[in-house]
């Protein structure tokens, strides 16, 4: 081999290197500017359930809507592009769902969303021997995802718990 072609190859080499350090600069600054405009003290929002209605009953499967509340603890618009989150009732899974809908929720405010959860045949019968063995008509539930954050900011993990209490027959009872 040649003087002259060992160059050429080395020369060439070390342009793609440059060009290769390059590319992994730009990806970096990129990522650090994303990171740097959401705020490091973000803290999950809070997220309750409205109500669950049943849309669809087959012998296998059972799809419900779920209103759900997203306040916003921070200082800081929180721009959600999408969720996946279970729905536990009594410590036993109930739901499964996922949602690609956006929302955008203000500081220090909140929003209220309609997701689609789905239940198996055999999950909606563990709860009704749940419910059959209990002295309460309380339901303790938890409602634990993840929420995609829109501009690249990755999925923020959230957990909250709560009670679901039966309609009450007589207004006065409440």
């Amino acid at each position: 081999m040649s003087e002259s072609t060992v160059r050429t190859e080395t020369s060439q080499w070390s342009l793609l290197h440059q060009r290769l350090l390059i590319c992994i600069w730009l990806v970096l600054a990129a990522g650090l500017t994303g990171c740097a405009s959401m705020p490091a003290s973000t803290e999950p929002p809070y997220l309750s359930i409205i109500s669950i209605e049943p849309v669809e009953v087959t012998p296998l499967e059972q799809k419900y809507r779920l209103k759900v509340r997203i306040q916003n603890p921070n200082d800081h618009d929180i721009d959600i592009s999408g969720m996946s989150y279970v729905l536990e009732v009594n410590g036993h899974s109930l739901l499964k769902g996922v949602s690609d809908d956006a929302v955008m929720v203000p500081r220090f405010g909140e929003s209220v969303i309609e997701l689609s959860g789905v239940s198996t045949l055999f999950g909606f019968v563990r709860q009704i021997q749940a419910l059959q063995d209990r002295q309460s008509s309380r339901m303790e539930y938890r409602l634990s995802g993840k929420l995609s954050l829109n501009r690249g900011f990755g999925s923020m993990p959230f957990s909250y718990e709560g009670t679901l209490l039966p309609p009450a027959e007589n207004p006065a009872e409440i």
